[in-house]
């Protein structure tokens, strides 16, 4: 699998060393539990206004949000770009009360589940995509 970051010097200060390692663990456990073979995976660390622009480009929403998603699955391999804006991430650790990598966990995580099919429409739906997350999140945990 090949997991690349863009702009990853934007963060990179405020995450422990084995982000990396544990984002690759994370992302290869969701793929098995949702039968994907692993393709290329994108990890794009964006600020506000450049996130925005996506938003508005792409899904025709003019608002601010934390990540954004886009997939293709070719043969069984899934390729994803996911687009996380690094302000709104250290926010909501702020806001959440949270270390800043357990949050770029999350957004990730839930990039990779809207990748595998997952939505979050409706609140059901949200409540169902946030146990995932919480659920994922704890897998890592045991190992660290």
């Amino acid at each position: 699998m090949a997991i690349i970051f863009n702009n990853f010097n934007k963060i990179s200060s405020l995450l422990p060393q084995n982000f990396y390692n544990n984002i690759k663990n994370i992302i290869s456990k969701i793929l098995s539990d949702y039968r994907f073979k692993e393709g290329k995976i994108s990890i794009n660390w964006l600020n506000d206004n450049e996130l925005l622009e996506i938003n508005k480009n792409f899904l025709t929403h003019d608002y601010y949000t934390d990540v954004i998603s886009f997939s293709e699955i070719k043969d069984e391999y899934l390729f994803a770009e996911i687009f996380i804006s690094y302000e709104r991430l250290i926010e909501n650790a702020e806001i959440l009360k949270q270390p800043i990598n357990e949050e770029a966990m999350r957004l990730i995580i839930h990039g990779i589940l809207h990748s595998c099919g997952e939505i979050d429409s409706d609140d059901i739906s949200k409540e169902d995509m946030r146990a995932k997350e919480d659920c994922y999140i704890t897998y890592l945990k045991k190992f660290n």
